[in-house]
């Protein structure tokens, strides 16, 4: 019996994952009370999601399933998710991606600030959830912090600190929110299937008052489980897709503040380095597909200049694809040795602060 009103409602969006939702519901169900609700949309699912879902709603009572008739695209489901939640907040999580341990505890006394966003940081791991890296949306050396998104300058300020557009939103296993805040703006067709409708009806908030409070623990287990854009026409579209997608967001929300709009985009000078230009240029053949590239990361705030020199670089196609293979073994052979000693308490003391 529900005798407590839902602070939380994990809303998560699933097709054919079968193989991965079981533990992405176990992480949940663990360490919620009756005051966490979970949703999930199926978008069709043709294996058996909804048996392993059944299984874990026998266990817990505040567990919602929906499934589709036919397949609407992920953003449309998740705005589904959304409506059909009770919370008064929503945690988007990735049917892949797991909560670490107190991180719903951690998140509810952070709720205590009534802030409209929160966003956590991620631990990324291998598909077998082996830990191959800490990912921080702002520098490393800020500590949880409320910004005041509405504000300019508080604006300006964040995007400063942003190194990735995790922090704008790009990232949906560690973004909550405001339920109310968010049907105040609802889904905007106009950004379906653009993969960055959930950040545009968050971004929406500014509008309004967007108090953004961030926390600096890891508190998601990110399966970095894509492969769609490990290809070379995948590795360009992943550009692409991000390029037009914020270009997007920032001629739809931030268009008649000039400053505003630059230090927004600057944030995917950050995401995507000189080193994974080089990279996607390398798979570049044409030089008209080049020049327009080239006029997209411009927008962004990328030095003409070293845009050229990225390009020329990516021409010596062997010795990039020898830097990609060495710099992906260093960080698969290294790091999971060093988490491994350091959970182990052979690295003297962390350097995360501890989740309470």
């Amino acid at each position: 019996m529900q005798t407590r009103d839902v602070m939380i409602s994990v809303c998560i969006t699933t097709r054919n994952r079968a193989g991965f939702i079981g533990q992405t519901l176990e992480s949940i169900i663990s360490q919620a009370g009756d005051n966490i609700e979970i949703v999930i949309v199926d978008g069709a699912s043709t294996d058996n999601t909804a048996e392993v879902v059944e299984g874990y709603k026998r266990r817990f009572n505040n567990l919602v399933y929906h499934c589709e008739e036919k397949n609407h695209g992920v953003d449309r489901d998740m705005a589904t998710c959304i409506e059909m939640a009770r919370g008064q907040y929503c945690w988007l999580l990735s049917d892949d991606d797991l909560l670490k341990p107190g991180a719903l505890g951690r998140v509810l006394k952070d709720l205590e600030s009534r802030c409209e966003i929160y966003i956590c940081n991620a631990t990324r791991c291998s598909k077998s959830l082996e830990p191959v890296r800490e990912n921080f949306w702002l520098s490393r050396d800020i500590g949880d912090r409320i910004f005041c998104l509405h504000k300019k300058n508080d604006f300006i300020e964040y995007c400063g600190l942003a190194n990735s557009i995790g922090a704008l939103f790009s990232f949906w296993s560690t973004t909550i929110f405001n339920r109310r805040e968010w049907l105040k703006t609802g889904f905007i067709d106009d950004f379906d299937g653009s993969a960055y409708a959930m950040a545009s009806t968050l971004l929406s908030f500014i509008q309004r008052e967007c108090r953004l409070k961030y926390i600096q623990s890891s508190l998601v287990l990110w399966r970095d489980n894509d492969v769609t854009f490990s290809h070379q026409a995948g590795l360009i579209n992943r550009f692409l897709l991000d390029f037009n997608g914020y270009l997007k967001l920032a001629d739809t929300y931030l268009n008649d503040d000039r400053e505003m709009k630059k230090a927004f985009l600057n944030v995917m000078t950050r995401e995507h380095p000189w080193y994974t230009i080089i990279h996607v240029t390398s798979y570049i053949d044409s030089r008209v597909v080049w020049q327009q590239f080239r006029a997209t990361m411009l927008k962004f705030g990328y030095n003409p200049r070293a845009a050229d020199v990225c390009y020329a670089l990516g021409r010596c196609r062997g010795l990039v694809s020898w830097g990609v293979k060495l710099k992906r073994m260093i960080v698969k052979n290294c790091f999971p040795r060093k988490a491994a000693a350091f959970f182990q308490g052979r690295q003297g003391p962390r350097e995360d602060p501890p989740l309470f």
